[in-house]
């Protein structure tokens, strides 16, 4: 069926559009912040045009990049300028290979990590631990190298050895490290007894130490085995790797200690265990139900038949949409085995257009066809970005075909019908009871900002609500474009 497009009764359409937010994956990221960090990096540029050679100057770009990224994510556009950044410090560094050197390295090896290059950022760990190691380092200072490398070992396959990197890094980070220490007994497919037990004492003592935010006052009333009269723990509170971490660490170790106890079969105390740990994500990053609601009312209002759909006749992208932990990753690994196509993971680059995009809809003097057509080759230009030029491809132009699985594009799906309208969009679902419980288990501790409805069942169910009012909502609107698997 073909879509309309022509533009009679667009003005009010581009009107209505104006009202809707800027849908960044990251919403709550604060803009000023981000703003600010906008200032730093030209400024930055400025001066290392000036000063080529200072290598400080060169790693405070490349970082500032680094947190604008996970700050305010634009598709990966900022990693291949922060990489650049981070070698020439590197180079200035060479002669040296400080402490300082390590840890630029192991930055490096965490962007490449973040960036989709699983590959290159465990050659960059490897190579910055090797380092510490040859200079006789302390261990404990490089936890943080060690749990991503971990992190990287598991996306390339890698699981046994995985499992062991994830066990050092929590023996190096205890005791010094508490956020190291938290996440990487998390992300263990299995904890021994005995680390268990060490970090029940350290939850104990760190929930002591964190009840006395006003926000969390109810972890001095948590029913969990109490070990607060053990000399252990006692000492553990008074040791500053607790009272200097941030407290949304607490909740990885409270996820460990799930785990432990959910594969021992203690099911009853792996629950209590993992109904706290929610419930110190939920109170400090508290969730609004009623701005997704006004969020889905203000989509279903503004994208109604016919959708304008003048945009970039390209079919490269293949958007998979719909709930976290419904078998995403799988299907962009089916579709990723074929030999044209490239999967650029979640660093969506059409949520940060939607801005400007808007923005520029309600000038009535613009052709919209022409505007559209501009901004699909822009988030067609990003992707392909992201793909490593090292990749050979059966075609020298690269590869055909693109998966973007940031799951929040099912509410994107009437820009998508703008910008790109031969692209693909598959909606991958699974029983509600699976989704909602796999969501509850999971530890999206730095995904604040857009997943707050993951720690409570209620607002997990509510968004699973959302997310199949949506996919009905296209189906009406746009029949046959969007693709359900289950």
């Amino acid at each position: 069926m073909p879509y309309h497009k022509c533009k009679c009764g667009l003005l009010l359409f581009w009107l209505l559009l104006h009202a809707l937010p800027t849908w960044h994956h990251h919403a709550a990221a604060a803009p000023t912040e981000a703003h600010k960090l906008d200032q730093d990096v030209v400024q930055l540029r400025t001066r290392i045009a000036k000063e080529p050679g200072n290598p400080l100057l060169h790693l405070e770009l490349a970082t500032t990049l680094h947190k604008l990224n996970h700050l305010k994510p634009d598709g990966g556009r900022r990693i291949s300028e922060a990489e650049t950044a981070y070698r020439a410090a590197l180079k200035s560094l060479g002669q040296q290979k400080s402490a300082l050197y390590i840890n630029v390295q192991g930055n490096l090896g965490a962007l490449l990590l973040g960036g989709n290059q699983p590959e290159a950022a465990v050659a960059e760990l490897q190579q910055a631990l090797a380092l510490a190691q040859q200079q006789d380092q302390p261990l404990h200072q490089y936890a943080g190298i060690l749990f991503n490398l971990g992190k990287a070992l598991t996306t390339v396959g890698n699981l046994s050895e995985a499992e062991d990197t994830y066990a050092l890094a929590a023996a190096a980070a205890y005791g010094h490290d508490f956020g190291s220490y938290s996440k990487a007994l998390a992300a263990k497919r299995s904890i021994e007894k005995a680390a268990a037990e060490q970090a029940a004492q350290v939850a104990t003592a760190a929930r002591q130490h964190f009840g006395k935010l006003q926000k969390l006052a109810f972890l001095k009333d948590a029913q969990l085995p109490q070990v607060t009269g053990s000399a252990e723990v006692q000492n553990l509170k008074q040791q500053d790797w607790i009272q200097r971490t941030d407290a949304v660490e607490l909740v990885w170790l409270h996820f460990a200690l799930f785990n432990y106890h959910h594969r021992s079969q203690n099911h009853d105390l792996a629950w209590q265990y993992l109904e706290l740990g929610n419930r110190i994500m939920s109170a400090l990053a508290p969730h609004d139900p009623a701005l997704e609601r006004s969020n889905l009312h203000h989509i279903k209002s503004i994208f109604t038949a016919p959708i304008f759909s003048g945009g970039l006749e390209d079919d490269t992208p293949i958007f998979v949409v719909g709930m976290p932990r419904s078998g995403s990753t799988l299907v962009e690994q089916m579709l990723a085995s074929h030999s044209k196509v490239f999967a650029a993971g979640e660093d969506t680059a059409l949520a940060p257009l939607t801005g400007e995009l808007n923005q520029l809809l309600v000038k009535a003097d613009i052709d919209h066809t022409k505007l559209l057509r501009r901004f699909g080759r822009r988030y067609i230009k990003r992707m392909r970005e992201r793909v490593p030029p090292t990749t050979t491809w059966p075609d020298p132009k690269g590869p055909h075909r693109i998966v973007d699985k940031m799951l929040r594009n099912l509410w994107l799906v009437g820009y998508i019908q703008m910008l790109v309208p031969k692209s693909c969009i598959i909606h991958v679902a699974r029983h509600p009871m699976d989704v909602a419980l796999s969501c509850y288990c999971q530890p999206f501790g730095y995904s604040m900002s857009s997943l707050s409805w993951a720690w409570d069942l209620d607002s997990i169910a509510e968004q699973i609500e959302h997310s199949w009012e949506l996919v009905k909502h296209w189906e009406v609107q746009l029949p046959g474009r969007v693709h359900t698997v289950l």
